[in-house]
C-alpha cells in the first residue's frame, strides 16, 4: 500500500486501466496501481476527477488537501466510522478533568523523554553540548541536556494543563538550541517558528509536522475515535486536536530527525526556496517532490516498537499507537504508553 503525494500544479488525477494516472496536459507525470493506493495528499491547485472521488469513497482511501505553503487544509474522506461505542468512551474519558490530567502528562513526558533521545543519539548534538556545557551553560552549569532531563523529572508534578505548557515550551527551546547546534552550515535557523516560517529550516519542518499530524488523523480515522477530541491539546474549531496529541512523541524521532539528516547531507540548498507574493517562504517544486519522497521513505523505514517488542515501520506505528490509545480509553488497558524513541534509535 502506497501514499500518493501529488505537487504538479494545475495536474489532474483520474483512473484508467486499472490504475490511478496524474497527468499535465497530455504529459502523464505519475501513476501506480489502484490496488496499492492508500491514500492521496494533494499539495495546491490539484483537480480529481468525479470517478477519483467515487473510488476513493467507496474503498475508504482518503485524500487529504494542503495548501501551496505546505498548511493542512481538509479532507476527503469516506463514510464516517460506525463504531459509535469507541467514540462514546472517548467522550466519557474527555470530560474527566483527572483522567484527561494524567493522559496528558504521559504525553508530554513521552515527548520530552524522545526529545532527549534525539539528542543523545545525534554525534554533532553531543558535540555541540558538550561544548555549550563548557563556554554557553546556564548559571547552574549544565548543558541543555541535562535541563532537559531536569525538566522531564518535574513534568508529573505539574498542576494544571497551564503548567504543562509551560513544561513542553520551555522544553522545546531547550531542545531546539541543541537542534540549532547540530546543523552544519549557516541555515539562519533561531528558534522554532510556527506561522508562517521563515527561515528554511522551519519550513522543511513545519511541512514535515504537517505531513505526520495528516497521517496521524488518518489512523485517528481509522481506528473510529473522533480525532477533534483530545486530552492534552484542548478542542477548538478546526483543529483535529487528537491527532495533535498522538503526534507528539513522534515528532522528533520521524521529522526532526529526518529534516537534519536532510540537511546537513545537503538534500537540500538555499536555492531550493522561494517567497512567493505574500512573502511566505517555501519550498520550490522540484525541491516539494524529493521532500515528499524523502517523508514517504521515511515512514517505511522499520524501526523497533517496544512495546510490543516487534520490528515495524514509521507508519504501522502510529496505527499501532492510537489502537493502544483506544484500548487506554475503553479501560482494557491501564495506561497509555507513548512511543520509545530511545529504544527504536538504539534499535531495542
Amino acid at each position: 500500500m502506497a501514499v500518493l503525494y501529488i505537487t504538479e500544479q494545475g495536474s489532474v488525477v483520474n483512473l484508467a486501466a486499472g490504475r490511478v494516472a496524474v497527468r499535465k496536459g497530455e504529459e502523464l507525470i505519475q501513476d501506480m496501481p489502484v490496488f496499492k493506493l492508500e491514500q492521496i495528499v494533494a499539495y495546491g491547485n490539484i483537480h480529481l476527477t468525479p470517478a477519483v472521488i467515487k473510488h476513493c469513497l467507496r474503498q475508504g482511501i482518503e485524500v487529504a488537501f494542503l495548501s501551496g505553503p505546505g498548511k493542512y487544509e481538509g479532507r476527503l474522506q469516506p463514510e464516517f466510522t460506525k463504531n459509535a461505542v469507541t467514540r462514546l468512551k472517548q467522550y466519557q474519558r474527555a470530560v474527566n478533568p483527572d483522567f484527561c490530567m494524567k493522559l496528558a502528562t504521559t504525553i508530554v513526558i513521552g515527548k520530552v523523554r524522545n526529545m532527549i533521545a534525539m539528542i543523545k543519539q545525534q554525534r554533532r548534538l553531543r558535540e555541540a553540548l558538550r561544548e555549550s556545557g563548557r563556554n554557553g551553560a546556564r548559571e547552574d552549569g549544565r548543558a541543555p541536556l541535562a535541563e532537559l532531563e531536569a525538566l522531564c523529572a518535574r513534568v508529573p508534578g505539574a498542576k494544571s494543563l497551564e503548567n504543562l505548557n509551560g513544561h513542553e515550551g520551555a522544553a522545546t527551546v531547550m531542545y531546539f538550541k541543541a537542534f540549532r547546534a547540530a546543523l552544519k552550515g549557516d541555515w539562519k535557523f533561531e528558534t522554532r517558528q510556527y506561522h508562517p516560517p521563515q527561515d528554511p529550516v522551519n519550513v522543511l519542518l513545519s511541512l514535515g509536522y504537517t505531513l505526520l499530524y495528516n497521517d496521524l488523523y488518518a489512523a485517528v480515522n481509522l481506528v473510529g475515535l473522533d480525532p477533534y477530541m483530545g486530552f492534552y491539546h484542548q478542542p477548538r474549531h478546526g483543529h483535529a486536536a487528537l491527532a495533535s496529541d498522538l503526534m507528539e512523541d513522534l515528532r522528533a524521532v520521524l521529522v526532526d530527525r529526518m529534516v537534519l539528516t536532510a540537511l546537513n547531507r545537503r538534500v537540500f540548498s538555499e536555492a531550493d526556496f522561494q517567497r512567493d507574493p505574500a512573502d511566505k517562504l517555501l519550498l520550490k517544486q522540484e525541491a516539494l517532490k524529493r521532500f515528499f519522497a524523502l517523508y514517504a521513505q521515511t515512514v517505511q523505514e522499520k524501526t523497533w516498537y517496544a512495546y510490543a517488542a516487534i520490528q515495524t515501520s514509521y507508519r504501522q506505528v502510529m496505527e499501532l499507537q492510537v489502537r493502544h490509545f483506544a484500548r487506554v480509553l475503553a479501560g482494557e488497558e491501564p495506561l497509555y504508553h507513548p512511543f520509545n524513541a530511545e529504544a527504536a534509535l538504539n534499535g531495542k
